[in-house]
């Protein structure tokens, strides 16, 4: 394994890692959701749910483009020694429709934001 390749997979690493804390923001932020239709006490107030969801939502969008080049620094690894390509053309299309998904749902946050049919945080897990 040369060093290119273990700089991707600690780049890899360092993904899961935030991933695990975003996931970790959408599970409290749907708690919070749950708590606020029991009519219970919240973790935060509207406004600052508003605000945490959206700032998981773009750290959630800055990982999957982050991921993105990394699978195409992958294929032009796997390009040099002539391997079959189509397992990393594949990946890279799945990453490419996963950032057209986190950006249509960054939009439905944004044409949500200030009505009262708050979609955001139902639509909440990553």
């Amino acid at each position: 394994m040369n060093n290119r390749q273990i700089s991707l997979l600690n780049a890899q690493l360092f993904i899961s890692f935030i991933l695990a804390i975003t996931l970790l923001i959408s599970t409290l932020l749907t708690y919070d959701e749950k708590q606020k239709l029991s009519n219970k006490r919240r973790l935060f107030d509207n406004q600052n749910s508003h605000y945490i969801n959206l700032l998981n939502r773009i750290i959630f969008l800055l990982i999957l483009i982050y991921n993105l080049y990394i699978n195409y620094q992958q294929y032009n690894l796997e390009k040099e020694k002539r391997t079959n390509l189509v397992p990393f053309i594949e990946q890279i299309t799945a990453t490419v429709l996963n950032i057209l998904s986190a950006i249509i749902i960054l939009n439905v946050i944004y044409e949500t934001w200030n009505t009262k049919d708050n979609i955001a945080p139902i639509e909440n897990t990553i």
